[in-house]
Formats: structure tokens, C-alpha cells, sequence
């Protein structure tokens, strides 16, 4: 999936709670649901949003109505770890989050969650911790996310940089999916390619 992404200003939400696994965030049971018409989002988070009588948890931040619409999740650390099930990164664009602040990610979501448009960002825990701070102060607040030039801007105009990993900066700058992006590095590839058989002319059947 290729999705365009450089500046994003919206509503965030803030979840102070550290291993957030992936079947928090998508409990198996509902792997085997359709999910048409962006259904994963009602399943998103589900038991931390709703009593085992399927009644809403009041004390839960997403629950608050003050952050409704929220496209931007900022987190604690060890966010979405455990396996890396689809359903994980679907629940949260279909709840409507497009992108994930947090001072840590299990190591395989983030790897994943950019190929189906889900940004992921890693700040420092202060950092994190001060965002989510600002946020329950003023519940319902924006925050900006200047993907461009690597900068989270606050409601007051606090603002902090952050580190990304290039490719995946470029693949949400542009809007284009990973083959494209190596397909426009074609050129340059089959040039490589052709000096090849004389760097290394024993991978070749060449035995000098």
C-alpha cells in the first residue's frame, strides 16, 4: 500500500501504558473477522475499551470523548510487541490512527507497519513522556507532525526533532511502494550489476 505523508496535524492521543502487546491492540479472537468497510477498528484495543459484558470502560483514555478522532497515538515503551499479525496495524488505521509516537516499539511492528501506511516514530522517553503530559493537560488538543523536516510541534509550540529511517521517510514523502522506489534506482542497480563479473569473476565460473 503506498500512502502520501509529509505534514499531519490532528488530534492525539495519549496512552501512558508500557508493552502494549499486539494482541492487546488486536485480540486473536477476532483474526477470523471480516474485515470489510474498516471493521478492525472496533476491535481495536477492545479489551481495554470495553468490560467483559462488552460495556464501555469509562476510565479509559479512548473512551474520553475529548479524543475522538485522534489520528495520532502517542505511546509509552515496548509499543505493539509480541507477533506481528496484520490485524495489529489494521485496527489502528481503520480506528483511524495514521501515526504512532513512542519512546520504544517491539522490534518487529515498525518494520512492517510503514509497508500498509502506518507511520511509527521513536523519541526519546522524555520526549515522550512530555508530549503525553501536554496532552492530558489539554485533552482534545492538536499536535503537528512535520514528517519532512522530522519535527512534532505541540499546541503551545513546543517542538521537538526526531530521527527516522530514510527509506521509509522517502516511501511516505513520495507516496510510492518499495518496488517502486527501487525501480528508480534501475539504472544505477544494473550499472552495479555489470561490474560484477569483474570484481568478482570466480562467482562467475572464471577461475583466472
Amino acid at each position: 500500500m503506498t500512502t502520501h505523508f509529509d505534514f499531519l496535524r490532528a488530534v492525539a492521543v495519549p496512552i501512558a501504558i508500557d508493552n502494549v502487546d499486539t494482541d492487546q491492540i488486536f485480540p486473536s479472537r477476532f483474526s477470523s473477522k471480516d474485515r470489510a468497510d474498516g471493521r478492525y477498528g472496533d476491535y481495536f484495543l477492545h479489551d481495554r475499551r470495553f468490560n467483559e459484558f462488552d460495556q464501555e470502560n469509562k476510565d479509559f483514555i479512548l473512551n474520553n470523548p475529548k479524543y475522538n478522532g485522534a489520528k495520532i497515538l502517542v505511546a509509552s515503551k515496548n509499543y505493539a510487541c509480541g507477533s506481528a499479525r496484520p490485524g495489529a496495524i489494521y485496527s489502528h488505521l481503520d480506528y483511524g490512527v495514521s501515526v504512532i509516537i513512542a519512546e520504544s516499539f517491539g522490534s518487529v511492528f515498525p518494520t512492517v507497519a510503514y509497508k500498509s501506511g502506518l507511520l511509527t516514530i521513536q523519541v526519546e522517553a522524555g520526549t515522550a513522556r512530555e508530549i503525553r503530559e501536554a496532552l492530558l493537560a489539554d485533552p482534545g488538543s492538536e499536535i503537528q507532525v512535520d514528517l519532512k523536516n522530522q519535527r512534532i510541534t505541540l499546541a503551545d509550540d513546543r517542538n521537538f526533532s526526531f530521527e527516522i529511517d530514510h527509506f521509509i521517510k522517502k516511501i511516505f514523502i513520495e507516496g510510492i511502494s518499495e518496488i517502486s522506489l527501487t525501480l528508480k534506482y534501475r539504472s544505477k542497480i544494473e550499472q552495479f550489476e555489470s561490474t560484477l563479473p569483474d570484481s568478482f569473476p570466480w562467482l562467475y565460473g572464471d577461475k583466472g
